[in-house]
């Protein structure tokens, strides 16, 4: 009787054993089926995993930086809609290759999104979830990317959005390309020595901005430059005033290119700045250092960030150039 009882236990082993090989045969052949049929998958910064079966062909960009890469690096026929800055040449630096883009978003309804039936939409993590959950309740594939706040960010964001529309390559000369004109600038503002750095402070039509941390301040770095803002240990969410920026008493003044507020007020701005009382004494004003840089090249969250390193640098240190 023993024995049999242990003839029957062996035999239920030995069942279970194969049960589990025929599962593991099994989910072998369906990844092997998916890789076979070119299919991938990619993790977003929510740490949701996404499945692609091929690449994605109905793509919709809800951020100004994701419309600037996807313009650079896919054919447009695989965009069926981005921001509606992207038609702003002052903010936008793809605004004649956005307009093969058929659909624009403006803010992030669901419903909207919903009806242009895409594929995939890449959306920034400041958006909010409650977008994110409502569209992947309707089966529609959400891909959230963190914003960058550094240049080597914007590499890693570029990459990490050609792996996720199938395009790995590209992005890898994208980078390549960002980065040779970030070393061409550099090469040229090494030059400065470290007791002859300029300090810049930018201002805006709502005021000074620039924090540690941020982009700007990181575009400074690259050009060498002292970003004055920073230098008052105030965060992101915080505002400068004019007092701040007198004690600062910045080399240079960065003022917008971009009517941000629409209302026609920059062609005035940069003599109310010069006639203002408070900034009279401070060394940009008396030294007439008021410079401009290209606020779609300055904004930016993409490889076109390059270029505002290289205008802030021109901008602060025209002797090299000349």
């Amino acid at each position: 009787m023993r024995l049999f009882k242990n003839f029957l236990m062996l035999v239920f082993c030995f069942l279970l054993i194969a049960l589990f090989a025929s599962c593991g045969k099994e989910n072998t052949g369906k990844e092997n089926t998916v890789v076979a049929a070119g299919g991938y998958s990619v993790t977003d910064v929510t740490g949701t995993k996404l499945n692609f079966v091929e690449k994605p062909k109905r793509i919709i960009s809800m951020s100004a930086g994701v419309d600037e890469i996807l313009l650079d690096m896919l054919n447009p026929q695989r965009i069926i809609a981005v921001t509606y800055l992207a038609d702003n040449p002052a903010i936008s630096s793809v605004s004649a290759k956005a307009k093969a883009i058929p659909g624009r978003v403006k803010g992030n309804s669901a419903e909207e999104i919903i009806a242009m039936s895409p594929d995939l939409v890449i959306m920034p993590d400041w958006a909010g979830l409650s977008t994110v959950n409502t569209l992947r309740d309707m089966g529609i594939t959400v891909y959230v990317y963190k914003t960058p706040a550094s240049l080597s960010e914007i590499q890693d964001s570029i990459n990490n959005i050609a792996v996720l529309v199938g395009e790995k390559e590209t992005g890898i000369k994208m980078v390549e390309k960002m980065q040779a004109q970030l070393d061409k600038t550099w090469s040229m503002v090494n030059k400065i020595p470290e007791n002859k750095r300029q300090c810049i402070v930018a201002l805006s039509q709502m005021g000074a901005f620039g924090a540690k941390g941020t982009t700007f301040d990181d575009l400074c770095k690259h050009a060498n430059i002292i970003n004055g803002v920073a230098l008052t240990g105030i965060t992101k969410n915080e505002s400068l005033s004019k007092e701040q920026i007198v004690a600062i008493n910045p080399d240079v003044l960065l003022l917008p290119s971009w009517d941000a507020t629409g209302k026609g007020e920059l062609s005035t701005y940069a003599d109310e700045v010069k006639n203002d009382p408070a900034y009279m004494n401070i060394k940009a004003v008396r030294n007439d250092r008021l410079i401009h840089v290209h606020d779609n090249y300055l904004y930016s969250i993409s490889q076109y960030a390059a270029n505002a390193v290289d205008e802030l640098a021109r901008g602060v240190y025209p002797e090299l150039y000349n």
